[in-house]
């Protein structure tokens, strides 16, 4: 059974923005976006000019509600298409196939959740005769996502541009891709996830990456890719099993965080132009690794390939 709840405050007026205090690196991800994307999202509408008076006090503010109960579905796979505002991921409550929660002004975005064996289509794009461009959505646009524990998940994510809160913890992935554009993104795991991934992938273009837990994904192989931008990847948890750790940076600053306990192995291929703290490795040949790693229970390899920027190397307990 799907339920759907919608809730609607019509004539609503806009809500004035008060400057917010914006970070270096977030303007200028602002700035490229607009720039590089802008004209893939902003239809003929956007020769119009900016919005009016008129157009904030003619926002129709809506909360709508769906959500599925698990039935004989033995996997979900999820794909999630979301244009601007906050994205909340987490998991839900057992017997809960899925829950998603929209807020958003209908005059200027429409949501999508459709489903079909074992398939969730879960988002929010532009709607509406103006095409507006994300970007100016109301800065209280959201999508809360409850995921089911227990079954089996592949999670395709595709987030435009505001602030993304994904707690992994307690979801069973067996997939795991997520692709964002101009966002302040945190990634957090902080169970083991019960299903072992060959793969999955991260990438952002102008964005703050944060990854907490990345030793709980019990991923094979990860891969980090960003454009522009500042990425964080704590290298913390359980780690079931070895694993590589594939990174390509653009143009922007990289910090991975490693446990002591844990065996590090880095790599940098001839081309590697970006400043790199090796403090704590030993250099072997074509790698640097740490001190333990003959010794260490696991053991992580990592690939960096970055044009311009700084990658360090943080010991944590």
């Amino acid at each position: 059974m799907v339920t759907v709840r919608i809730a609607t405050r019509p004539g609503v007026r806009g809500r004035v923005r008060r400057p917010a205090a914006v970070s270096p690196l977030s303007a200028l991800a602002r700035v490229v976006r607009r720039r590089l994307w802008g004209p893939l999202l902003v239809g003929p509408a956007a020769a119009m000019g900016p919005t009016g008076p008129a157009d904030l006090q003619a926002q129709t503010w809506k909360t709508v509600t769906a959500s599925r109960r698990v039935t004989d579905e033995d996997g979900l796979r999820v794909s999630v298409e979301y244009g601007a505002g906050s994205l909340e991921i987490r998991r839900g409550d057992p017997g809960l196939l899925y829950s998603a929660v929209f807020q958003f002004d209908a005059d200027r975005a429409a949501p999508r959740t459709e489903y079909e064996r074992g398939r969730l289509a879960v988002g929010l794009s532009a709607a509406g005769s103006r095409r507006a461009d994300p970007d100016d959505w109301p800065p209280d646009t959201s999508l809360e996502l409850a995921l089911g524990p227990g079954l089996p998940l592949h999670l395709d994510m595709n987030f435009g541009a505001g602030r993304a809160d994904l707690d992994l913890t307690g979801l069973a992935l067996r997939k795991l891709a997520v692709n964002t554009g101009a966002s302040e993104s945190v990634i957090r795991v902080e169970e083991v996830n019960p299903e072992p991934m060959e793969s999955a992938e991260i990438a952002v273009g102008a964005a703050d990456l944060r990854v907490w837990g990345v030793g709980n994904l019990n991923v094979e192989r990860l891969a980090v890719k960003s454009g522009l931008g500042s990425v964080v990847l704590r290298l913390d948890g359980e780690w079931p099993r070895d694993a590589v750790l594939d990174v390509e940076m653009g143009l922007g600053a990289l910090a991975i965080q490693v446990p002591r306990s844990l065996g590090i192995r880095l790599r940098r291929p001839g081309s590697f132009l970006a400043a790199i703290d090796t403090e704590g490795l030993e250099k072997r040949g074509d790698f640097h690794q740490s001190l333990n790693w003959a010794a260490a229970e696991r053991r992580v390899e990592v690939e960096i390939a970055a044009v311009l920027g700084s990658v360090d190397l943080e010991w944590i307990p």
